[in-house]
C-alpha cells in the first residue's frame, strides 16, 4: 500500500502495525471528543426541530466537533489499512473511556472512584485481549461471489435477530436489537479492511459497507429507543468488536494465537472489559442542566467508532 510505503520510508524503524495501533488510539481519542462537543451543545436549552439545527450550524464548537469527527474517521480508516481487523476494531472501546474525564471536566464534575475503576478494567481487559490477537494478516483476494456470501450470510444473521426481538419483551427485544446492530456495523467495518487491502472489488465492498452502515444505525436507534441506553449499548459496544475478530479470522484469514496462557489472558481480558464496558455504560447523569443527556455520550461515541459509519451517517 502507498501508506505502508510512506510510513517505513520515513520511519524505517517502526513497523506497520505500531502505526496501526497508535492511528486507531489517536482516531478514537478524536472520536470520543467529537462525541462530547457534539452532545454537549445539543443538551443546550433552545428551539426544537430545524431551528435547532440551524442554532448548532452557528456554534463554533460544533464545527469542531465535525472537523473531530473526519479527522477520527480518516486515523481509523489508515489504521484498518495497516493492522488487522481483529486488532483495530476492538481498541473502539477505548472511546468510553477517553470520553469519561472529557465529559466530566464539560460538565462540571468529578469522574467517580468506580467510573475510574472500570476504565482501568476497559484497559487490562483489551490488554488481556491483545495476546490472542495476531499483529499481522496474511493477503486475501476474494471473489464478488465470496463477498456476496459473506454479506448475506451476516445479513440473514442479522434479520433473524431482529426477528426475533419482535416477538421478544420489551428490554429483552432492545438487546437483541442491539446485538444485531452489532453485527451489522462489524460487517461494514470488515468490508472496509477489504477494501484497502485489496481483498475485495472496491465497488462491491463499498456497497456491503454502507449497507451494513446504514442497517446498523437503524437498529440501533430502535434498540436505544424501546430499551434505554444501558444494556442495549453495552451489548453493542462488546459484540461489535468480538463480530469482527470472528470475521477477521474466519474470511481474512487473521490466526489467533491459541497457546494455553494466551488463551486464558485473553478470556480474563473479555470479562474484565466487558464488566468495565457495562458499568460506563450505564454511568449515571449528572445533575447539572448540561448533562441530563450526558448519557448519550456514550451512545453517540459508539454510532461514531467505525469509519462507515461516519462516513455515511453524518
Amino acid at each position: 500500500m502507498v501508506l505502508v510505503s510512506w510510513l517505513a520510508a520515513r520511519w524505517p524503524g517502526f513497523a506497520p502495525i505500531g502505526w496501526a495501533v497508535a492511528l486507531a488510539v489517536l482516531s478514537t481519542g478524536c472520536y470520543a471528543t467529537s462525541a462530547v462537543l457534539q452532545e454537549r451543545e445539543a443538551a443546550r436549552p433552545g428551539p426544537e426541530g430545524a431551528a435547532r439545527l440551524l442554532r448548532l450550524l452557528r456554534m463554533p464548537r460544533w464545527w469542531l466537533a465535525v472537523l473531530a469527527t473526519l479527522a477520527a474517521a480518516g486515523l481509523h480508516v489508515a489504521a484498518l489499512g495497516l493492522g488487522p481487523l481483529s486488532l483495530i476494531q476492538p481498541l473502539g472501546v477505548l472511546s468510553l473511556v477517553f470520553a469519561l474525564p472529557l465529559g466530566a471536566r464539560l460538565a462540571g464534575r468529578m469522574v467517580s472512584r468506580g467510573e475510574w475503576v472500570a476504565s482501568g478494567w476497559v484497559a487490562l481487559g483489551l490488554a488481556g485481549v491483545g495476546t490472542v490477537i495476531p499483529g499481522r494478516a496474511p493477503p486475501v483476494d476474494l471473489s464478488v461471489g465470496v463477498v456476496a456470501g459473506i454479506a448475506g450470510v451476516v445479513g440473514v444473521g442479522a434479520a433473524a435477530l431482529t426477528a426475533l426481538a419482535g416477538v421478544l419483551p420489551h428490554r429483552g427485544g432492545a438487546v437483541v436489537r442491539a446485538a444485531a446492530a452489532a453485527t451489522c456495523f462489524a460487517l461494514a467495518s470488515c468490508m472496509a479492511r477489504m477494501i484497502l487491502t485489496g481483498a475485495a472489488p472496491f465497488s462491491v465492498g463499498a456497497a456491503f459497507a454502507v449497507l451494513g452502515a446504514a442497517a446498523g444505525f437503524a437498529m440501533s436507534q430502535l434498540a436505544y429507543r424501546s430499551g434505554g441506553l444501558g444494556a442495549p449499548l453495552a451489548t453493542l459496544i462488546l459484540l461489535d468488536p468480538l463480530v469482527a475478530v470472528v470475521l477477521g479470522v474466519t474470511v481474512l484469514r487473521e490466526q489467533l494465537r491459541l497457546a494455553p496462557v494466551p488463551i486464558a489472558l485473553g478470556l480474563a481480558g473479555v470479562v474484565l472489559t466487558s464488566r468495565g464496558i457495562w458499568i460506563l455504560a450505564r454511568a449515571p447523569h449528572t445533575r447539572t442542566m448540561g448533562d441530563r443527556t450526558e448519557g448519550n455520550v456514550t451512545r453517540r461515541v459508539h454510532q461514531q467508532m467505525r469509519p462507515t459509519d461516519e462516513q455515511h451517517e453524518r
